[in-house]
């Protein structure tokens, strides 16, 4: 008698387990398909930038941002990256660093078919990031290198003229991450033989503390990969390196509070020591110039 009172409950018992397991299941299944998306799905942001100390044979000049790949292969091998990139048609395309992955999953030949594969398609520019900073100087030799031979050219604390189709300039430098707090910025900035000015810095907190005191116009920067986790339908990130947790400036286009600078931030491409993103795709900028009336 008491046995088979028992099987109701016992029977009610298991299909509540049963339940609840399917439950955890389905969230999971939310939970990686969230994931899979916020690490692979790609977005294009695009700006318009305009500027009366831009020559008019800039007025439309296309500048492609890429930021903080950390060695990371898309599907196909980049195809369908690539064929993004091509559509937007750059002049130039500028690359922030940490191409390469310093951490736990470094990958330098994954690095290095990116960087053919983009030099095929544009003229690119490119600093160092922090995590380039931390291999091996033999093999960072040899990834500078490699990437030369692809026509890329390395800016390591330099300034160089960026030509238009019928000759006018204007000056991009490149900062490796080691030496954003150095006087030398300043330096190449006031000597600057053009008007307008471009930086290209992995980090962007420094922009109000360096870069605008510099003068520069435009400043393309990364490191702060979106904030890594962000809040869902919000642009606020949780934490990035060198601002902690809730930081201010982990993507989009921010103006300088004094002067005249305004700097566009890449969420990036890929992931470092934590190997997840969640509501932060991967995202690459295009800015077109534009020559205000």
């Amino acid at each position: 008698m008491s046995k088979s009172a028992n099987r109701p409950e016992s029977r009610g018992r298991l299909q509540f387990v049963i339940r609840r397991i399917g439950l955890w299941c389905f969230v999971l299944l939310l939970f990686l398909a969230a994931a899979y998306g916020a690490n692979n799905k790609l977005d294009i942001s695009e700006y318009t930038y305009a500027s009366d100390e831009l020559s008019y044979s800039f007025d439309g000049f296309r500048i492609v941002h890429i930021s903080d790949l950390h060695n990371k292969v898309f599907a196909q091998d980049n195809a369908a990256v690539m064929q993004e990139i091509r559509g937007m048609q750059p002049d130039i395309i500028v690359l922030t660093g940490d191409m390469i992955d310093a951490s736990n999953h470094t990958d330098i030949p994954a690095a290095e078919l990116f960087m053919q594969q983009v030099s095929e398609i544009a003229p690119v520019y490119y600093v160092l990031g922090n995590h380039e900073n931390l291999l091996d100087k033999a093999d960072l030799t040899a990834f500078e290198e490699k990437i030369r031979e692809y026509g890329i050219v390395l800016l390591e604390n330099e300034r160089v003229q960026i030509p238009s189709k019928t000759g006018q300039t204007i000056s991009l430098i490149g900062m490796d991450d080691n030496s954003l707090q150095a006087n030398l910025l300043q330096t190449l900035a006031e000597e600057a033989p053009d008007d307008f000015c471009i930086l290209l810095a992995h980090e962007p907190q420094y922009l109000e503390e360096y870069y605008a005191k510099a003068g520069v116009d435009l400043v393309f920067s990364g490191h702060a990969h979106g904030g890594q986790f962000r809040i869902p339908f919000t642009h606020q990130g949780i934490w990035a390196p060198d601002q902690g947790f809730l930081p201010e400036l982990t993507e989009g286009c921010v103006e300088a509070k004094s002067g005249d600078t305004t700097m566009y931030i890449s969420r990036g491409l890929g992931n470092s020591s934590f190997p997840l993103r969640l509501a932060n795709h991967p995202e690459i900028i295009c800015v077109t110039l534009r020559v205000s009336s």
